[in-house]
């Protein structure tokens, strides 16, 4: 991410230090950048400046005399007017559980004392951005919850016209949301991937210095498992962020089901599940991207598999929609492809436990995810990949037993223009 596209001139900062001294570095440091800046020399001091400043930051002192920044961040996140700022917190003391208390009170970022104007200012760039980023997102949300009431105003004597609007609504929901993740994956992801490779190089060489010391081989043993779990969340935020078109092969999407389902076999990950495969015969060719479906083949099954604690049976269908019977059933007027005359209907159906009624606007929401386990990105792909093919994924749940996911695609061919 390109700090050039971000104008972050004229943006608010406080400043909440007890000592004048490190207030003066810090307006030293950040008054080139031309933000505008506000000093609170206590806490209370700063519960009285932000809600008449309204920072889009604020640096924030611990250890001050009266109530310290802890509690002064916690009162500024109650209130309404200041709560969405983020708080940097600015300390000498670097002890985790000072750090960790820091997160938990509500702060995003901790830099220690003596700091490098560096740091700071690319910290406080970082964190700026990241606020225009929730602004424009709000602002975008706020213009199409107007522009659909506008609609809806228009068109309240028609029943079918507010069923188009509410899916209209929900579309443009969610493609704003992956956009809004996509950007920030697609300058972040790299500079997380840096710094995490020399830790796991200075672990591996530490299991060789220290191999005969259990503990300190089963803290390193730790520390390795979590950071192939970053990189492999940063992986799929690369490859989400992806914004290379579709590239299309004719093909028969059942036999990308039966390449996927035997894959999952061969290496075990459908182990104790019992898989049904209910394929139409003489399915129609069409338009698809042969390595980006299977990809979401392979989210629904792995989705399927957790929702069942790997017990259970996963039955997989297709069949074809005839266009006199699908109308309605994919919304032609978003789909960049056109639609040839029908569609293919794929089915992914678990007996789980089921996804709760309160969870289902969420489930193809980036980074959703019940289980601490999961990325929670896996159907978020899923929704981006159809959604390119000019398809919908659309899940179906009673919230007790038993999860359907069902993806309908247009049939192309090669002579429709695609």
């Amino acid at each position: 991410m390109n700090n050039e596209t971000f104008d972050l001139k004229g943006m608010k900062i406080l400043i909440v230090d007890d000592t004048p001294p490190n207030i003066d570095v810090l307006r030293k440091t950040l008054e080139p950048e031309q933000y505008e800046i506000a000093i609170a020399l206590s806490g209370e001091a700063a519960l009285k400046v932000a809600p008449k400043f309204l920072p889009d930051l604020v640096l924030l002192d611990i250890r001050m005399p009266g109530i310290d920044g802890y509690e002064t961040c916690r009162k500024l996140k109650e209130n309404e007017s200041t709560g969405k700022a983020p708080v940097i917190f600015i300390s000498a003391n670097n002890d985790t559980k000072d750090i960790l208390k820091g997160f938990r009170v509500g702060g995003v970022d901790y830099i220690t004392k003596p700091f490098q104007a560096e740091e700071v200012l690319a910290r406080v760039r970082t964190h700026l951005q990241l606020q225009l980023l929730i602004k424009e997102h709000e602002a975008a949300r706020a213009k199409m919850k107007q522009t659909a009431m506008e609609l809806l105003t228009k068109n309240n004597r028609s029943q079918e016209a507010m069923q188009q609007l509410k899916s209209a609504q929900k579309k443009l929901v969610q493609s704003e949301k992956l956009a809004g993740i996509g950007r920030l994956a697609e300058g972040m992801c790299h500079e997380i991937l840096n710094p995490l490779n020399v830790i796991f190089g200075i672990t591996q060489a530490m299991e060789m210095e220290r191999s005969e010391d259990e503990d300190i081989l089963k803290d390193l043993a730790s520390i390795t498992e979590e950071i192939k779990r970053i990189e492999t969340i940063t992986n799929k935020l690369i490859d989400f962020s992806a914004k290379g078109e579709i590239q299309l092969e004719s093909v028969n999407i059942n036999d990308v089901i039966q390449k996927v389902m035997e894959n999952l076999k061969n290496e075990g990950q459908l182990d104790k599940v019992e898989v049904n495969q209910d394929l139409a015969p003489d399915l129609p060719n069409s338009l698809l991207d042969p390595g980006l479906m299977e990809q979401v083949f392979i989210n629904l099954a792995s989705n399927a598999k957790h929702a069942m604690d790997a017990y259970g049976t996963l039955t997989v269908s297709t069949e074809f929609l005839a266009k006199e019977n699908n109308a309605k059933s994919a919304d032609s007027t978003i789909s960049p492809i056109p639609n040839d005359g029908g569609l293919l209907r794929v089915k992914f159906s678990d007996t789980g436990k089921g996804i709760p009624k309160e969870h289902m606007g969420k489930i193809f929401d980036p980074f959703f995810s019940t289980d601490p386990d999961m990325t929670g990105l896996g159907l978020s792909v899923s929704y981006s990949v159809v959604e390119k093919h000019g398809g919908t994924i659309t899940a179906d749940s009673n919230g007790e037993k038993g999860a359907t996911f069902i993806i309908d695609l247009p049939v192309v061919h090669r002579n429709s223009g695609a």
